[in-house]
């Protein structure tokens, strides 16, 4: 395979002297190796081929040798942001390692040049006073099965479930007393599946989980295997289905085909 060099190269003064490696926290380094490696990896999906770093002198270079095709892309798209700004070419992990990346060097007054390894020029530049366009928000709600385990049920002045989940971190869920009350199930401290309602931010994908509203709890018998589980709904779902005289038309408007 292929590798290719891309590398952040950050100048400025600490300490009085021009900045070095050795002038880097720990911490800092650490922080900036991983909004890189979110930037040039920005998909949970994605298959990452190994990253290998070196630390420079010549300010404080910091070098990620990556798979040649990631790097002509991230290059590709570090050009294009250097020239117009716009936020809305990134995907939601890319504009929060730039955000991140940009505070870091705000507060020290640094210039960092993020590109290619002898194309520094042709990749992006910023500094404190570097100007971001962002894209209209445009929030809509939509239905999410969310699966974690419950950590708190109820409240008084406000009713609502806490959950801890892997996929998206904790959680509180508003709901409405009556639903809690009617509840006959003790789900605390118990793995659950809810359905939710929630804004997603059409442009990053971000979730406003201030918004999120309790549905329904799922529950799925353990003794009931996934295709029962599935020959149930489809059983329930059928009386509904045969109201409707032609399904495929019915799906197609749902869709926003065209006639």
């Amino acid at each position: 395979m292929e590798i290719k060099s891309i590398e952040l190269k950050i100048e400025g003064l600490r300490e009085g002297r021009a900045l070095s490696p050795d002038l880097l926290d720990v911490d800092e380094l650490v922080n900036l190796l991983s909004h890189a490696r979110d930037f040039l990896y920005p998909e949970r999906s994605q298959v990452r081929s190994r990253m290998s770093v070196r630390l420079e002198e010549g300010s404080a270079v910091i070098k990620f040798l990556t798979a040649s095709a990631i790097a002509l892309q991230s290059q590709a798209l570090l050009s294009e942001l250097n020239e117009n700004h716009d936020l809305g070419l990134l995907k939601p992990k890319q504009v929060e390692a730039i955000r991140q990346i940009q505070d870091f060097i705000s507060k020290e007054n640094f210039v960092l040049r993020f590109g290619l390894s002898g194309k520094l020029d042709e990749g992006l530049t910023i500094n404190r006073n570097t100007e971001w366009v962002s894209p209209e928000e445009i929030w809509v709600d939509e239905e999410l099965y969310v699966v974690g385990e419950i950590v708190d049920v109820g409240g008084k002045t406000k009713s609502n479930v806490h959950i801890d989940t892997k996929e998206f971190g904790s959680i509180t869920i508003s709901s409405n007393k009556e639903m809690l009350s009617e509840d006959q199930k003790n789900r605390l401290y118990k793995k659950q599946q809810v359905r939710i309602s929630i804004r997603r931010n059409l442009s990053t994908g971000e979730l406003d989980k201030k918004s999120a509203t309790l549905l329904e709890f799922i529950d799925i018998d353990r003794k009931e295997s996934i295709d029962d589980y599935l020959d149930r709904l489809i059983a329930e779902s059928t009386p509904y289905w045969e109201k409707i005289s032609d399904p495929e038309k019915w799906l197609k408007n749902i869709r926003g085909y065209d006639e």
